[in-house]
């Protein structure tokens, strides 16, 4: 089922709860929330500018609240990750916190602090990031090899919302319809990444570029549901501290997994 066929999915209260799990898990502080000036008419205005249709859950995020949260740090399977594997996204984008806390060592991945710097929303001027992050995005294809032969036409699908590790933007491909994404199927998957030291998107262990000629980048997440669920409701933080109580480490301070600009 794709994530705009989901049932009884209230998006306003995930979001909201999204928000809420990162105070319950002392990773931000109530006082770092303020209510966000995004309105509809922005959002509408962004996408006829830019050409793009936001995922609803994504306007739902920018619309709920203000913040400056910029690092944000959360437990996140390391090797499968990248590797696109089915049963971790099933658990990512399908089960409850729940049901992944009561699953064996053998079925949990083995899960590493990652670093995430949001893009603020301030309530002044909020999209103003946004929009800088868009044009820096579609500018980036005047730096590449010119054997890729690309253009900003080729990459206007793409809209960063964060930045994965330092390295390089984390985007919203929104050419894929919420209605097509499947977890088992990492060609539909709507968030990916590109690493900004990397100059020929067609060079072998890159591979920006698909057989057809369409920039993909690296396939990450299903969807922005699932980004959330990872770093805001921190659905594999108990694995984590198990994985640090196994090793004999000391459990972390979740206050410091967050730093506001």
């Amino acid at each position: 089922m794709g994530a705009g066929q989901e049932k009884d999915f209230d998006e306003k209260a995930f979001v909201k709860g999204a928000y809420q799990a990162l105070i319950d898990r002392g990773v931000i502080t109530e006082d770092m929330l303020m209510p966000s000036t995004v309105t509809d008419e922005m959002l509408d205005a962004f996408e006829q500018e830019y050409d793009v249709k936001l995922p609803s859950l994504l306007r739902v995020y920018l619309q709920t609240y203000s913040h400056k949260i910029d690092e944000l740090w959360a437990p996140v399977p390391s090797d499968d990750f990248y590797a696109q594997d089915e049963d971790t996204m099933r658990q990512i984008r399908e089960m409850s916190i729940e049901e992944i806390n009561e699953l064996s060592e053998d079925e949990l991945p083995y899960v590493e602090l990652n670093l995430c710097n949001l893009l603020p929303i301030p309530q002044e001027d909020p999209l103003r990031v946004f929009r800088e992050a868009v044009e820096g995005f579609r500018e980036i294809v005047y730096c590449l090899d010119e054997e890729d032969g690309l253009s900003e036409n080729d990459v206007k699908q793409f809209v960063p919302f964060a930045d994965w590790e330092g390295a390089g933007p984390l985007c919203i491909d929104t050419s894929i319809r919420e209605d097509e994404i499947r977890y088992e199927e990492g060609d539909t998957w709507q968030v990916c990444w590109f690493d900004h030291e990397e100059f020929h998107w067609k060079e072998k262990g890159v591979e920006y570029i698909n057989d057809e000629g369409i920039v993909v980048g690296v396939r990450m997440l299903a969807d922005f549901k699932c980004f959330l669920r990872l770093y805001f409701y921190g659905i594999y933080d108990k694995n984590y501290e198990m994985q640090l109580e196994e090793d004999g480490e000391v459990m972390p301070d979740k206050s410091e997994w967050c730093s506001v600009r």
